[in-house]
């Protein structure tokens, strides 16, 4: 294949399909030059000129250091196989590096056909996006429970079971077309005994590796905030002492379910989500602390990564 160049040099596209092909596909400038026709001085000239018109763009992030210390602390206080902490001062920026740390671990344990159960969320959906392309094959991406009519654009199941998907080469989504929570029990019987939304809720209590987010009952949780749970309906999970949940699975401040709203659930029971052999949990911010406490004394965490104000912050309550 020959390059077409104008007078100029070369075309915009042109410039874009080197980049491309250097910065996203790793092909060296040898490869490409013999791919094109092109000397490997001149694909260097071009990429330095993709650089310079802006069509590439270089940001250099400073890795944040990993507390080692204190995730073991964290972790041999709440009997985890493994904690990751993030050090560094609180804030945006360390919800990105939770949010990358987590990526990190994930990627490590991922394998070829793994089984993969997803819950829905704002730093599950960090996580997510910050996982690279294409470390392995064949993944079967699961929802752990159904999804929402309202929120955010990014956050829900299905968006992010397609994104996680699309990464790795011949991997495929069960999705759960079901909302998460539903008007009575009745309707939930009746939704289970559709043969899809049940064979959906079975692929995903069989997963191998599960990664959650943490939630709370507070206003700016997206459960709260975008009404999926009624005010009424709230304060019956707040004065039975619900404080959040991992997969819309709620507990209180010592840990145990609270099941006021289980009968109209569609989700995989406690039990369930308690049997996968790995549930990767990540959360960040001390307006989560009571939840991230009762999360993890649930007994469902068996990975947690979060920031190191966090860390302290939960450690300091449970001693409280």
């Amino acid at each position: 294949m020959k390059v077409a160049r104008t007078a100029a040099g070369p075309t915009l596209e042109i410039l874009v399909d080197l980049a491309t092909r250097f910065y996203v596909a790793g092909q060296s400038q040898v490869e490409i030059a013999r791919a094109l026709g092109l000397d490997a001085s001149t694909v260097s000239r071009y990429l330095k000129r993709a650089r310079d018109e802006g069509i590439v763009r270089v940001e250099i992030h400073r890795p944040r250091s990993l507390h080692g210390a204190l995730a073991l602390e964290l972790a041999t206080a709440f009997g985890l196989k493994k904690a990751v902490v993030v050090g560094g001062a609180p804030g945006p920026d360390a919800n990105f590096a939770v949010a990358r740390a987590a990526a990190d671990y994930v990627n490590s344990q991922l394998l070829n056909g793994m089984r993969l159960g997803l819950s829905w969320g704002r730093m599950l959906s960090a996580a997510i996006h910050e996982l690279p392309m294409g470390t392995v094959s064949g993944l079967d991406v699961s929802l752990l429970h159904g999804g929402i009519g309202r929120g955010g654009p990014g956050i829900q199941g299905h968006e992010l079971a397609r994104h996680l998907a699309s990464l790795h080469p011949r991997s495929r989504v069960h999705y759960l077309h079901a909302p998460v929570l539903v008007d009575s029990a009745d309707i939930k019987a009746a939704m289970l005994r559709d043969g899809s939304i049940r064979a959906a809720l079975e692929s995903a209590a069989s997963s191998q590796v599960a990664l959650v987010g943490i939630g709370t009952t507070d206003d700016s949780a997206p459960l709260i905030r975008d009404h999926h749970i009624s005010p009424r309906d709230r304060k019956r999970l707040l004065d039975a002492g619900a404080v959040g949940d991992v997969s819309t699975r709620f507990f209180d401040a010592a840990g145990e379910p609270v099941h006021i709203l289980d009968d109209r659930l569609i989700a995989i029971e406690w039990n369930q989500l308690k049997a996968i052999p790995l549930v990767i949990g990540m959360a960040a911010g001390l307006e989560k602390r009571a939840a991230i406490l009762g999360a993890l004394r649930s007994g469902c965490l068996d990975v947690f990564v979060t920031d190191e104000s966090t860390a302290r912050a939960v450690l300091k309550a449970a001693r409280t």
